[in-house]
């Protein structure tokens, strides 16, 4: 049996990457898998995944129970391009996991709950991040 997290990982993961957000293809970092960004090259940087303790509303034993979590990814553009660039990248991921959004994990479906959200750029040395959450809920 396969683990949740990693069915819940691989579902994420598939969507963000298939078929290519832009074109031609914009690199994407992978949680725990070494990148070495590209000088002036724009990059998506995924984030490993944020769980929150499941729950079980119910006082049943056998009734379903609640997963929940936020799938982290950064739109990083290289700095001195101004934000229209960021923004456009983030918006390509906040669409690619709309309200609604549902994911196939076996027997149940992960679903995209809440709409994605892009928080306010951050400035590092020589690149912007454009952080996007991704709330997901899986009734198990």
């Amino acid at each position: 049996m396969t683990a949740l997290p990693s069915l819940i990982q691989d579902a994420l993961h598939t969507q963000l990457k298939t078929p290519d957000l832009t074109t031609p293809a914009t690199d994407i970092a992978w949680p725990f898998i070494p990148y070495t960004p590209v000088v002036r090259k724009s990059y998506f940087d995924v984030r490993q995944l944020m769980t929150a303790a499941p729950n079980h509303p119910t006082i049943g034993f056998t009734d379903p129970t609640m997963e929940r979590g936020i799938f982290q990814v950064d739109a990083v553009i290289p700095d001195g391009n101004g934000e229209a660039p960021g923004w456009r990248l983030a918006e390509l991921v906040k669409a690619r996991f709309a309200l609604g959004t549902k994911l196939a994990l076996g027997s149940f479906y992960l679903r995209i709950n809440s709409p994605p959200q892009t928080a306010n750029p951050l400035k590092e040395t020589g690149w912007i991040r454009f952080p996007v959450s991704v709330p997901y809920l899986i009734i198990a």
